[in-house]
Parts: structure tokens; sequence; C-alpha cells
């Protein structure tokens, strides 16, 4: 039996253990909510009644206005580097902490409103968020979190009836989301930045205490965190690329530090493998496209090592960062050969895997049907249903003589890659599709949060954008 609401008991250790880090803000409840979907597996992992659904109460915490004994509303301050200069202030403008839930198997969850209202960091906005964004957010944090990707979560969205100026008159909407923790790289900047050197020191410790507990009492916490950090943002980044996801807006103050996929804006999955892919028509120089997010990401971890320079020496910042392109590399190389059915690594399979990536670039082939149709290949045959090219035929053949060194079966390799090659990605126009439509809300995210199981009455969703849903622009505005 999971808890109910009122047999939790909320606590947020972040805000106790660093009341500098917030600033209390009211939530502004949507007017006459209603839900639109909520997370049911995510109800049950965090330990709590799956029939809260059903439960009129339920709804009024989602909107932020009931007063529960332990919730404390609060948005913290961070900076951070937007396309790549230093802003001071930014922060919560309209995601609002309001608790932490442990479970009963001790893990931490942290709740996050976001969409609650004005913020003292909403600057020129209004701290709402519309149906549209909201949307987006819900379906790729569970579809990533499908994917095998690490990310924040979002357990419900609800919308209302006010309205939201953005490009044209939307309705409002509010996410809770879900995470470990939502510290961003920014949070670390901003104390550095502000020389409030005490409190940076206080925001490291916390962090290693409560995330990085196994070196909180070494000697060298603060080397080994960075190191840490390093690790999971590489992987982080591998992962993305390996299945052609563009985030679309990497400034460090949407940068996890726990590795997360942290703030669902403009986000896009490629159709064809395309470096140049940018998936944010904002983003005019192309800072964030798909083949700049692995540099993006070390660029964004020396930011985060200046803010850390007052406690880590400089010569163990260097070589902690040195260490991230090969990190990188070596996630990048693993999961591209596990998408292809290889498991027996080769000196040649950097060489491979390059000449597989320039038949996809030549080709212009969908990466996402491609790499499907070829879990069903066949030593010596054709992909099926995709169009032949000589290109193409040359790889399949390099592919048969790398295929010649594994022992693996035919029948074996196929469910191997069936695993790991999702047959559904959430394209812009699938998202579309439910924002338009909010009675597919169920299905679709039936199919994203299974993305590699068959799913034969919606195939039409398993390739690219029909016609009248191809080159969606999207924007940050939420």
């Amino acid at each position: 039996m999971g808890k109910k609401l009122a047999d939790l008991h909320y606590s947020n250790r972040l805000s106790k253990a660093l009341p500098f880090l917030f600033q209390r803000v009211e939530p502004t409840a949507l007017k006459n909510p209603s839900i639109v979907h909520i997370n049911i597996e995510l109800l049950d992992i965090m330990g709590l009644e799956k029939s809260l659904p059903e439960n009129p109460t339920f709804l009024r915490f989602l909107n932020g206005d009931l007063d529960f004994e332990g919730l404390v509303f609060g948005a913290s301050f961070y900076s951070g580097h937007q396309f790549g200069h230093y802003v001071p202030r930014l922060g919560d403008g309209r995601a609002l902490m309001m608790a932490e839930i442990k479970s009963e198997t001790n893990d931490y969850y942290e709740l996050q409103l976001k969409g609650a209202g004005l913020t003292p960091f909403s600057r020129m906005g209004d701290g709402k968020a519309v149906v549209r964004s909201s949307i987006r957010e819900y379906l790729a944090s569970a579809h990533l979190k499908a994917l095998g990707i690490p990310t924040t979560e979002a357990l419900a969205v609800i919308k209302g009836e006010d309205d939201v100026y953005r490009e044209t008159v939307e309705k409002s909407a509010i996410v809770l989301r879900v995470a470990e923790s939502f510290l961003r790289f920014g949070h670390f900047e901003y104390y550095a930045h502000t020389n409030q050197h005490e409190e940076l020191k206080k925001l490291a410790d916390f962090t290693i205490e409560s995330y990085f507990s196994d070196y909180k009492d070494h000697p060298n916490k603060y080397v080994l965190f960075l190191q840490d950090v390093v690790k999971k943002t590489a992987r982080l980044f591998a992962r993305w690329q390996a299945v052609g996801f563009c985030h679309g807006v990497l400034n460090t103050d949407n940068m996890s530090i726990l590795g997360l996929t942290l703030d669902y804006g403009p986000y896009g999955f490629i159709d064809d493998f395309d470096q140049d892919f940018i998936c944010n028509h904002s983003d005019h120089e192309g800072r964030y496209s798909l083949g700049n997010q692995p540099s993006i990401g070390l660029w964004n971890l020396q930011m985060l090592s200046a803010a850390l320079s007052g406690l880590i020496a400089k010569d163990d910042i260097e070589r902690t960062l040195q260490t991230y392109p090969q990190l990188f590399l070596i996630e990048y190389r693993r999961l591209l050969l596990e998408k292809c059915g290889l498991y027996k690594m080769q000196e040649t399979d950097e060489d491979f895997l390059r000449s597989l990536l320039n038949m996809l670039v030549f080709t212009k082939m969908d990466y996402t049907v491609f790499f499907r149709a070829l879990c069903r290949y066949k030593k010596g045959g054709e992909l099926i249903s995709l169009p032949e090219s000589e290109s193409l035929t040359s790889w399949l053949r390099s592919y048969d003589q790398r295929l010649e060194i594994e022992t693996a079966s035919d029948s074996e390799r196929e469910q191997r890659m069936l695993a790991v090659n999702p047959k559904f990605i959430l394209r812009n126009y699938l998202a579309q599709i439910v924002i338009d439509d909010q009675s597919q809300m169920e299905k679709m995210f039936n199919v994203l949060t299974n993305p590699f199981d068959e799913h034969d009455d919606v195939n039409d969703w398993a390739g690219p954008a029909p016609i009248k849903y191809r080159n969606l622009s999207v924007s940050c505005s939420s």
C-alpha cells in the first residue's frame, strides 16, 4: 500500500541546510484546474498511493494551493552562462521547490512546481507555463527515462483556464517535476561570482554529503566530486548523441550537477543524421547544434570548474577536465557498437563507426528507422524497407565482415539490438498531436514509455514526420 498525501511527512533538506539558497514564494494557483495526465508508475516508485489521482485533494496539491504541514515553497538563486555570456542573476523564474519525499526504500525525491506564478527571478516573464510546453516536458522526461537516459521526471501535468501571452494567447499549465536534486552548475557559479565563498563551500559540502556520500569524509572530496560530475556529464552527452537527441539550450544554468537531462525547452530528435541539426530557432549561431553538444559539455564543465577553483587546485582541475573527451568517446563508441549489435571491440572500430555515420549523412536515411531496420538484418542480405544505394551496400559489406568477429547468432543479435534501438522517438510532431488533441495523451504516453515495443496499431508514429507536420519551429517560450 502506498502512502496517502495526509500520511506524508514533508521535508526539504536543501532549504534547511542552505536557507540562503532560496527565497520564499507563495504559488499562484491555476483557475479551474484539471488533470491532463499523471504518471502512475512514478507514483508507485515514489511509494505513493496509486489511487491518489481519484482524490480531489491531490489536484489541489498539484495546483499549489493547499497548505500541507512541511511544504516550503521557494525559488532558488543561480546565475549562468547563456549562449556563452555570463548572466549574473537568473534563478527559478517559474519553478518553485515545494517539498522532498523520502520513500520506503530511503530514496529522496524533490518536488518542484513549474508554472506556479511569479518569483523574484521571473524578470520580464509572468512565471507561468503553457499547456504546449508542459506537455512537451512531461512526455520527454518520461520518454528519455524509458530510453535509459538520466533525466528529471514529471509526476503530473495540469491545465487551467488562465490566459497566458506568448507568441499567441495560450492556456496555463503546471508540471509537478521530480528529481533527486535540481541543483545546477549555475548555483555554484552564482556564489563564486558574488564572492560568497562560505556559502559556496556549504553548497559543495551539502551536495557531496547528500548525493556523492561515498567520499564525503575523503580529504580530496572536492576533487572526487568534480571527477564524478565530469564522468556523469560525459556519459549523459554520449547517450544524447547515440539516440539523436538535441537539448537545444545548454546554458550552464540548464546543467544538472547530477548529470540529469534538465529543463526541456526547444529539444528535438533528429530525423536524418545531421551534425548541424539545430532544434532551437533562437540559436542563430548554431551553438547548441547536435554536433556541438559534446564540446559544449566540456565548456560548461570548465565554467563549473572555475566556480570551484577556490576549493580545488588548478592542476587537479586541469587533469580532471582532460578526462572528459576520452570518457565521452568511450561511452559514445560503446553505445554505437551496441546499436549495431557489436560487443567484441576491435582497434578498427573507430574507422568502422566513422564510415557508418558518413554513410548516414550521404544517404540521408532516417536515423532511428535505419537502426531499427538493422536489428533484423541477416548477414549478406539487404535492409528491408529502406532504399538501396551504393553507399549503403558498401557499408553493409563491411558490416558483414565485422559481424564475422561476433559469436552471437542472427536471432540473438536481433533480440539484443531490438532492446537498444527504439522503434519510436518523441519527434516534435508526435508531441504536437497530443497538444492538439489531449485525448491522445494516454496512448502516446504508453508508446513513449515503451519505445522498444512494436505497438503495431500506431506504426505510422514510427516514421519521419508527415508533410503537414514537417519543419515545426520550436522556441524557448513556455
